[in-house]
């Protein structure tokens, strides 16, 4: 951000070459009373255009237009106001781009949180929310977002406007596609300037035939009193630069696809080395081993142990990660580490599996209940992506042992089994595993979502482990539904159990999952198609910048680059470090597959940003523990202006695990030997020294001020395509280095 008072927005006033809609691009000069726009001045948006205000101020408009280099459907623009004459107070500046011939039909997309307009049915209703009263449960549940979340309104309601800062989205961007049209337009811009964060905002007319989105300088929401109008001297200038796109797209898809191109094309993100993965795993298991674990109950707590504590802070199966905090300590840990995780799953399948072959989700340890939240929910209720964490990572933690030649107790596989028969059973009844269950019956309750979305890489995992085929025939079916119901449709949904279904990136990401388990098992090339589609929704939900955080807020104390972090929901409004509950390996195993650099990009924003969030001894993050890590990385305003970057509120179990799974199932450098390809999770700088067709030569250096044990898995491009990636990672190449320490390592 530069000193001037800089504000820059996009113009374009360009007629599309197919039939539809025409943009039209009017800036302005707003004035503001009681939180409310009393004035608008437009000026030309073609043209240098000089202009008196309501208020006689008088402004000079320029509007500096350029091509994108390699990019024909791309322009630049920098709108630039500067005051002549007069002080304006009270006052935002817009650009606002007017589409006619409209549609409610037109899909429109802000990454994080616009999904289809969010056109979807509400339900008004605080935290957390659920559908309470039984009369309510739809197995055909449509999909439901809590009446607070922005929206465009349902087609045949009353249209409302969509206002939010740039710190609601992963990227400061707006779209929409125009399946009638066959084209898309997307608009891209900065966080802010200036005079602050900028406002992105979207509304329909009150028949739906004309739409209009704006950039506003500073941001102003209508009624936001919080939200303060700038002051401009005489010679004060404004300005705001964006990208504009405009091309022809015959599927969402290509929109979303384009997307994926561009979102780190604008603004600037780097990679930030503080802490290496071995480091990091010693912190967390650290705080597992001394924090966490309680003899009484031979499990491992969701927080600090204490005497009293609410149950949804003590254990849950899956989601915030209870069933699957024990794999990476199985793979890491200590004897003693290893011998809690075992006692940890045998109080699992010894004390919370129900009739049904599903598992209570949620206990103190003694007492167990199908799910809920400060207090368990009433008719048996269970959440479903709970049951699918657990089907699938059980499994995970099985498989280790038996490859360990360890013992595997007799109960613990079937009744792993048991859980598989009553995933295919719903299925069977149902054609769905729908989002909460019956935990005694296995019956449906609440249906349509994709909470289920990790059930087809357990289902599919235990067609190999039972030798059924009627595993991986349900699994199949399940992924291939949620592909047509869900993925073509640009979102998926109902991953967090406290969201009702809104959409999310949960559920996204465990489907890819799902999706990459499934071409391992059958090889199919039709798992790779659907990932590649669900690829962009993935990356939606990542911010692709390094936000400018307020230097005194908590994310900027600690120098924060938030590239990699991820949104969780429409509902949350914060990004956070890691994916819920995942290492997002399964990109790396989609990039072995196809060679699609970009999965492999994403990853590593997000492995490689992760362990900056990690509070320490000598660089403590708000009041947490060495180890804790809070889920809050606050790019928007949602609880505060004052909690931009702030709100850590203590650290949460599922960021936790999710660094557990992400320094266990990667490792710290990637090599393709043949493609001298290099890249690095790790938090460590690598230089190529060398390189012939086989054999490369790496300079490995840690820059941090902790020793590293680094892993490199290396391989051939060949390789990667016909050898599955191991669930785990231990036998590989290996080098420690002291802090500052260069070493040169040998690729063959």
């Amino acid at each position: 951000m530069k000193n001037k008072l800089l504000v820059t927005v996009l113009f374009a006033s360009v007629i599309f070459l197919q039939a539809g809609a025409t943009d039209r691009i009017k800036p302005s000069v707003r004035y503001h009373e009681g939180g409310n726009v009393v004035s608008c001045t437009h000026f030309e948006s073609d043209k240098q255009t000089t202009a008196t205000d309501a208020n006689g101020c008088k402004w000079l408009l320029t509007v500096d237009k350029r091509n994108v280099e390699n990019d024909k459907t791309a322009l630049d623009y920098t709108f630039t106001w500067e005051l002549k004459q007069g002080v304006a107070k009270d006052v935002s500046f817009s650009v606002d781009f007017q589409f006619d011939q409209w549609t409610p039909d037109n899909y429109v997309f802000v990454p994080a949180i616009v999904y289809d307009g969010n056109r979807f049915a509400t339900k008004n209703i605080g935290y957390p929310p659920f559908w309470y009263d039984k009369a309510e449960w739809r197995v055909d549940m449509p999909t439901t977002v809590t009446s607070s979340q922005p929206t465009l309104g349902k087609k045949g309601e009353q249209s409302k406007p969509i206002e939010l800062t740039s710190g609601n989205a992963s990227t400061p961007l707006m779209a929409y596609f125009s399946e009638n049209d066959r084209k898309a337009w997307m608009v891209q811009t900065n966080q802010g300037n200036d005079l602050g964060d900028y406002g992105l905002t979207i509304k329909e007319n009150e028949d739906r035939s004309e739409a209009t989105f704006s950039i506003i300088a500073p941001v102003t929401r209508t009624g936001n009193s919080a939200d303060i109008p700038a002051i401009v001297k005489e010679g004060g200038k404004v300005c705001i630069s964006c990208r504009v796109y405009n091309f022809k797209a015959k599927r969402l898809n290509d929109m979303m696809s384009r997307f994926m191109d561009v979102r780190k094309t604008f603004n600037n993100s780097s990679p930030r080395e503080v802490v290496p993965y071995s480091e990091v795993w010693k912190l967390m298991n650290n705080l597992y081993q001394t924090r966490r674990w309680d003899d009484r109950i031979d499990m491992y707590w969701l927080s600090d142990v204490k005497d009293k504590a609410s149950w949804n802070f003590i254990w849950q199966l899956g989601w915030c990660g209870g069933g699957q905090a024990t794999y990476p300590i199985l793979v890491n840990g200590s004897e003693q580490d290893k011998a809690r995780a075992m006692n940890n799953l045998e109080a699992i399948y010894n004390r919370t599996q129900a009739k049904s072959g599903f598992f209570y989700a949620y206990g103190d340890g003694k007492e167990f209940y199908g799910f809920g939240y400060g207090e368990p929910l009433e008719n048996n209720v269970t959440f479903v992506r709970s049951q699918g964490d657990w089907l699938y990572l059980s499994q995970l933690q099985i498989n280790l042992l038996k490859s360990r030649s360890e013992q595997v107790k007799s109960h613990w596989s079937e009744g792993t089994r048991k859980q598989a028969d009553a995933f295919v059973r719903l299925w069977d009844k149902y054609g769905q595993f729908g989002q909460f269950v019956d935990v005694e019956t296995g019956d449906l309750c609440i249906g349509n979502s994709t909470a289920g979305a990790i059930v087809p890489a357990g289902l599919a995992l235990a067609s190999e482990t039972y030798n059924e085929p009627r595993y991986l025939e349900v699994a199949c079916l399940a992924a291939r539904n949620f592909y047509t119901d869900y993925v073509v449709k640009g979102y998926t949904t109902g991953g967090p159990g406290e969201i009702l279904s809104t959409p999310d990136s949960e559920s996204a990401f465990a489907l890819f999952e799902s999706y990459m388990v499934l071409h391992e098992v059958t090889g199919g090339k039709e798992w790779l198609k659907y990932a590649s589609e669900l690829l962009p929704i993935c990356a939606s939900w990542t911010v692709s910048y390094d936000f400018n955080f307020p230097k005194e807020s908590e994310m900027g104390k600690i120098g924060a680059h938030s590239c990699g972090s991820v949104w969780a929901s429409v509902a949350n409004k914060h990004s956070a470090p890691g994916i819920c509950t995942w290492s997002g390996h399964s990109l790396l195993k989609y990039y072995r597959a196809t060679g699609d650099e970009q999965a492999l990009a994403l990853l590593t924003d997000i492995a490689h940003g992760l362990p900056q969030y990690i509070s320490r001894e000598e660089c403590p993050i708000g009041n947490m523990p060495p180890g804790g890590v809070c889920e809050r990385v606050n790019l928007s305003d949602w609880e505060g202006k004052n909690q931009v970057g702030g709100s850590i509120f203590g650290s949460c179990s599922w960021c936790e695990v999710a660094t557990l799974l992400t320094v266990t199932q990667l490792p710290g450098i990637y090599v393709q030997t043949d493609r001298q390809l290099v890249t690095v999770f790790d938090h460590l700088k690598v230089e190529k020294k060398q390189g012939k067709q086989g054999r490369m030569i790496l300079k490995v250096t840690n820059p941090t001020s902790y020793p590293a044990d680094v892993r490199i898995y290396s391989e051939t491009s060949k390789e990667a395509r016909k050898v599955a990636m191991p669930a785990f990672i231990s036998k590989m190449k290996s080098v420690s280095l002291n802090p500052g320490e260069s070493k040169e390592v040998h690729i063959e």
